[in-house]
């Protein structure tokens, strides 16, 4: 959870930093261990900061750190570990022009003295943790693998003795995650593949990038979010959509947004829309999955 923090704090800091650092150091402070992510970007304006942890998002038109749902994921993986994440607003980067940011990380955890014993016990510990989706065995097994009337592999999902229509995904799809948020990619993709491991992902962080990418794939489905930060502007997820819709791309395309845009997107020519942040439980996902492609349950004579 921390690195996938990190991660994202490092990742939002990237887009608006243009001369100076991006910055990661941990201290230990009244016995307890605190990170620091430290930036000499454009800094966070007083008027946001208030709503700096908030899941809504609002308009990125004129662009300033602090926007997106991804400091909201942030908080709310540092509680899950009792911890807390502020913003220190006495910081300034030292680079002129450029107020910067620094958010730091109180883990309400002592540090741990680590010698070799405990070092070794920490990498069998990650090895055993690093866990495959295998087959299960067939007898008792509740997956299995079944075929539609029109001959295209199906993969049941569910925890009953028999799979539910409503769970049933297509073995093999093609797949294109477009969002800003490098933590909420690698959340949503590790999430498919835990329900679908057969479907190929691939990534785009901005629109533009994705018209090029659908250009010169095929794509089954595009996930679009709405909002994607930059330095400079970048196309909203609508636009995306409408843009994709022009090229001619009939990929199936669902919208993704902490607001309610489900109007917005399928004016664009979007077929389906989420709200995020979305489901990870196995179920939950596979419903918002099939109504996402369109399945009808209905249509497997042999469930």
């Amino acid at each position: 959870r921390l690195k996938q923090i990190v991660l994202n704090l490092t990742a939002n800091a990237k887009k608006f930093v243009q001369k100076g650092y991006i910055r990661l150091r941990a201290a230990v402070v009244d016995l307890k261990v605190e990170v620091y992510v430290e930036d000499s970007g454009p800094g966070i304006p007083e008027e946001k900061r208030s709503m700096l942890f908030s899941r809504f998002q609002e308009s990125l038109d004129s662009l300033n750190q602090g926007t997106g749902m991804g400091l909201s994921l942030c908080k709310n993986l540092v509680e899950l570990m009792d911890g807390e994440i502020v913003l220190d607003e006495s910081f300034d980067s030292g680079v002129p022009g450029c107020k910067g940011a620094r958010f730091i990380i109180q883990l309400n955890t002592p540090p741990i003295q680590l010698d070799s014993i405990d070092l070794d016990e920490f990498e069998r510990t990650q090895q055993r943790n690093y866990f495959s989706l295998e087959k299960l065995d067939p007898e008792g097994s509740s997956q299995f693998s079944i075929e539609s009337k029109t001959g295209t592999p199906v993969l049941p999902l569910g925890n009953g003795s028999l799979p539910q229509k409503e769970a049933l995904l297509p073995e093999v799809l093609t797949v294109l995650l477009v969002d800003d948020d490098l933590l909420l990619r690698k959340l949503l993709s590790r999430s498919l593949k835990r329900v679908a491991p057969k479907w190929v992902i691939k990534e785009a962080s901005n629109g533009e990038t994705a018209l090029t990418l659908a250009e010169n794939n095929d794509f089954d489905l595009i996930f679009l979010d709405q909002y994607m930060a930059s330095v400079e502007k970048q196309l909203l997820g609508s636009e995306t959509a409408l843009a994709l819709r022009a090229m001619g791309i009939q990929s199936r395309i669902c919208g993704l947004s902490a607001n309610d845009l489900k109007s917005v997107f399928i004016e664009a020519g979007a077929d389906y829309f989420l709200l995020k942040p979305f489901s990870c439980e196995r179920g939950a996902l596979t419903r918002d999955l099939v109504a996402a492609l369109g399945l009808n349950a209905c249509e497997y004579d042999n469930v």
